[in-house]
Order: structure tokens, then C-alpha cells, then sequence
């Protein structure tokens, strides 16, 4: 059997290289409970049913979070994509360190079913109801959660031209016909300014 000495090198771990082969992604876990509101950087993430369609968290112990997802039954998933600097910033510190409202200022999306806060930068989000909380007797919880409103972020819905989030209309929902003006409209209208 190979045994792999970890990056550390305090300790071996047999199965750390067949361990490594499993996909991870980057995720912000997110919850909302009483005026509170907590977002967790998270990478082990994996769907585990698809009726209802139902995926499974694994989030290390003693978060700030735990307390939020018990008492408001649910949380939010959302997709951070390549290349993002500002969930990652805003979500590197520990919760207990991060303010009050860690998204005080950021464009949220407000999901048809759920409380969790969805940024509007992400990929694309999920809200879920808490159906499972286990612990299972190692360094990480696992919360199961049904799927109860979803959504994909364009990169053209969630930034205006100069990179900064586009404000979403209470009435819009990501990615379903928030028709945007075309590139070619855009240029017609500045022509129109430049010559008046």
C-alpha cells in the first residue's frame, strides 16, 4: 500500500492520493436567521438524490453558520466563478471575524423561496430546505438539503461593462428573459450622446 507523508509532514495518510482524485468546487455556503446573516467558503459539495433533487454539504465543525442553518431550516449554495476576487475576499477572513452583515453593500439576489442571501456575482445559487444535519464523528458535519429554488448568473447579468455587479430589479430573476440592451444598441446610443 502507498502511504503519502501529508504537505506538513506530521503525519501519513494512506489514502490521501486516491482521496485527492475527488472532484472539489468552490462554493459559498450562506444562511440567515434572525436579523443574522453568514456566508462560509466551502469545496466539498456533491449532488446526492434527483427526486426531489437533493444535495449534500460537507462543512468543517465549530462554523458560525451551524447555529443559523439549525433555527432558519435552510441554506443557501452558491457557485463562485473563475476568477472572482469578491466573494473570495470577503469570505477568506473566519466568521467570527467577518461584520455584522458581511453583505451590507453587495447586490443580492432575492430567490422565490428561502432567506439565505444569494450574491448576485456568483455562477448560480440554490436555496435549500434542511432535510439532514449529521455528525458524523470526524473533523466535518454534512448537512442534506432539498433543492427549493435555483438559478445560472450570466457573466453578462451579473456585471455591467465596467465590472461592477449590475443592479437586479426586484421583479427579475437571473437568467430567466432579463433581456439586456445588445453591444450594438449600447454603441448606437453613445453615438447618439457623442453627437448631440
Amino acid at each position: 500500500m502507498m502511504r503519502i507523508i501529508d504537505p506538513e509532514g506530521t503525519a501519513e495518510s494512506p489514502h490521501q492520493e486516491v482521496v485527492s482524485r475527488l472532484p472539489l468546487g468552490r462554493y459559498l455556503l450562506t444562511a440567515a436567521h434572525g436579523g443574522s446573516k453568514r456566508g462560509l467558503l466551502v469545496d466539498r459539495v456533491q449532488r446526492c438524490a434527483d427526486d426531489p433533487p437533493t444535495v449534500l454539504v460537507s462543512v468543517r465543525k465549530g462554523h458560525a453558520l451551524s447555529p443559523l442553518i439549525r433555527d432558519a431550516a435552510s441554506f443557501g449554495l452558491c457557485e463562485i466563478p473563475t476568477g472572482d476576487r469578491i466573494i473570495s475576499r470577503l469570505f477568506s477572513r473566519p466568521t467570527d471575524l467577518q461584520d455584522e452583515d458581511p453583505f451590507l453593500g453587495h447586490q443580492l439576489i432575492e430567490p422565490g423561496q428561502g432567506d439565505s442571501p444569494i450574491p448576485a456575482c456568483c455562477a448560480s445559487w440554490m436555496t435549500c430546505e434542511l432535510l439532514r444535519h449529521l455528525d458524523i464523528e470526524a473533523d466535518f458535519e454534512i448537512y442534506i438539503g432539498r433543492i427549493l429554488d435555483s438559478g445560472i448568473i450570466k457573466a453578462s447579468e451579473s456585471s455591467d461593462s465596467n465590472g461592477s455587479p449590475r443592479k437586479t430589479e426586484s421583479h427579475e430573476r437571473p437568467g430567466v428573459d432579463n433581456a439586456t440592451p445588445s453591444s450594438k444598441d449600447q454603441r448606437a446610443k453613445r453615438s447618439k450622446r457623442a453627437t448631440a
